[in-house]
């Protein structure tokens, strides 16, 4: 697939001098390509090497300001007859046009997910090298997955990693029992989660809720890569959000479940209590950036 801007070699025929390439009027001329072959951003500054000699197959390379970027551009020599000689101007980076990255992910994109944002960050165009990366990232609903625009040549050719663009969904819902799994950035299953049971309590003569109930939520955890954190969990009732920080003497609500990091392989369980209003609601897990991850109904 190319994704560059379209960046042809130019050859042009012009006389010269004093044995000598003319390292302004190349300039002017890399400048006038660029123009007419990326007008959407204007070049900046363009330097040459001076006192390059007059070669059959000299090549020598000027750089260019593109995109807040600096471009590389090789300059060939050829049909050389003494100070007359023709150029052709290639680029030695490629130019890739992200608005074409976006289409073609987008279209990688499952129908329930045509509704997804999809970054790769704010400039038009950028100047990547052989085996460089364009990252764009996928986001639907608090799920993300990172793309990779890898560069296989300066031509523009290039392929993603991961080559199937994950399936971003809405947040998974469920009920009671129903495990939910968490994904990274890359779309990689990190960790399991399941709410495996509720309880409720009003307290007793050393500890009484505030809203009037304290719910306890048993959750299991299990890594599928190592350095997994504990989650954040919120009760939502009546449209107003519940933490999970309420505290309890009692061993009503036993093991507690601990803030731990756990490895791949590794599990976790214990309650987590929190201080509501009501028996009707839903939990929700959110990942570090607030993404809400999936919801258990009760």
């Amino acid at each position: 697939m190319l994704f560059a801007v379209a960046l042809a070699g130019c050859s042009v025929e012009v006389g010269g001098g004093g044995g000598t390439v003319d390292a302004e009027r190349i300039a002017s001329a890399v400048s006038a390509y660029l123009r007419e072959h990326v007008p959407d951003v204007q070049p900046g500054r363009i330097e040459c090497p001076k006192d390059v000699k007059i070669a059959e197959g000299k090549t020598f390379q000027c750089t260019a300001e593109v995109a807040g970027t600096k471009l590389p551009v090789t300059v060939t020599l050829s049909q050389v007859t003494g100070d007359d000689y023709t150029y052709k101007l290639t680029p030695a980076k490629a130019l890739i046009d992200t608005g074409k990255v976006v289409t073609e992910i987008r279209s990688r994109l499952p129908a329930q997910a045509a509704g997804a944002s999809i970054d790769c960050g704010t400039a038009l165009i950028r100047i990547v090298e052989v085996g460089g990366k364009v990252p764009c990232t996928v986001s639907l609903a608090g799920k993300r997955q990172v793309v990779q625009t890898v560069v296989d040549d300066v031509g523009g050719t290039v392929h993603f990693e991961p080559a199937t663009v994950w399936m971003v969904t809405a947040p998974s819902t469920g009920k009671i029992g129903d495990k939910v799994t968490v994904y990274g950035e890359s779309g990689d299953a990190q960790l399991e989660v399941t709410v495996t049971r509720l309880k409720f309590s009003t307290g007793d003569e050393f500890d009484q809720p505030e809203n009037g109930f304290f719910l306890g939520a048993y959750v299991t955890l299990r890594a599928l890569t190592d350095q997994q954190d504990l989650i954040e969990f919120t009760a939502v009732a009546g449209g107003t959000t519940y933490p999970s920080d309420a505290i309890v003497t009692s061993t009503t609500f036993d093991p507690p479940l601990d803030p731990v990091i756990l490895n791949q392989g590794e599990q976790a369980t214990g309650w987590l209590i929190f201080d509501v209003p009501t028996r009707h609601g839903q939990l929700t897990l959110h990942d570090a950036n607030n993404h809400q991850l999936g919801t258990w109904k009760y």
